[in-house]
């Protein structure tokens, strides 16, 4: 009867402990505190049947050590809290009716749009151009030659933005976005033709370096979106990065404009900025008992 209690113990213990790891992942702390304890429970049962006795007290430290260790993890992982999470969803709930409201306008500059001839391709020899190594304070926006440049077509998330990726877990996807661009250009120096030059702001400009346009490689990359206002000619790069879910597709977003526009009407809306830290894996508790 013995093995026959270890093996009923054993599998209990199983069952705990994969519905503890199920709820651990889940993003609301009390989920996470019931999942941890789940946790803890299995492990106890696994060790009763295994080694026919009670756990001693190191094995006891080491869970609660583990437990807030990844209690501190999560803190920093996860910006958002319950207030901000309720305020997410007053900000979806009424941007979704502010775009109800102006669908049937859409729809007429929609049909409008599709009236219009296509625009002949510009040749960007024709435009000046300033030469240099770019300074990326945004992943379209650049400082090079003592001038600011945003990229024209291209609207990319601000630096303060906030993303979901493929497993609902919340990054910045506006740094991450400027350190891809960081990242692939690498100090080299690139070309920008100027299309519009604004004394007091930033000018528009189309971007290449060598043969490469930058505002495509962004948006064919996911990291940016096309500017369907400026220009279409980015469409088919959007298109391709929402079929492979890169970048920002790989989750869920606001539009960049949508984040501004929530921004500017929700001054006591802020998200905080977090760095995302690369874990490593659980404690052998085998070599501590």
């Amino acid at each position: 009867m013995l093995w026959l209690k270890r093996i009923a113990c054993g599998i209990v213990a199983l069952i705990l402990i994969f519905a503890g790891v199920s709820l651990i992942q889940s993003l609301q702390q009390l989920w996470q505190a019931l999942g941890f304890c789940f946790f803890v429970g299995g492990l106890s049962l696994a060790h009763i049947a295994i080694m026919q006795q009670l756990p001693k007290y190191n094995f006891w430290i080491t869970l609660i050590a583990c437990g807030l260790a990844y209690a501190l993890y999560m803190t920093r992982y996860t910006p958002t809290n319950a207030s901000t999470e309720i305020a997410t969803l007053q900000l979806e709930h009424e941007l979704a009716e502010s775009k109800q409201v102006m669908g049937k306008e859409d729809a007429v500059i929609k049909k409008q749009k599709k009236k219009k001839k296509p625009k002949p391709a510009f040749n960007l020899a024709e435009y000046p151009k300033i030469s240099g190594s770019a300074t990326v304070l945004r992943a379209n926006v650049f400082y090079i030659g003592g001038r600011y440049i945003r990229l024209f077509g291209v609207d990319a998330p601000d630096s303060d933005q906030i993303c979901s990726d493929f497993v609902g877990s919340s990054y910045n996807c506006g740094e991450e976005a400027a350190s891809w661009v960081r990242g692939w250009i690498d100090k080299n120096p690139i070309d920008c033709y100027l299309l519009k030059v604004n004394p007091n702001g930033q000018d528009l400009a189309t971007c290449v370096w060598g043969e490469y346009d930058i505002g495509a490689a962004l948006v064919g990359t996911g990291w940016a979106l096309a500017n369907t206002k400026e220009t279409d000619i980015y469409r088919p790069y959007e298109a391709k990065a929402k079929a492979e879910g890169s970048g920002l597709w790989q989750g869920t977003f606001f539009a960049p404009e949508d984040w501004r526009d929530i921004k500017r009407h929700r001054n006591d809306f802020t998200i905080k900025r977090t760095t995302v830290s690369k874990g490593g894996g659980f404690f052998d508790f085998g070599s501590w008992f």
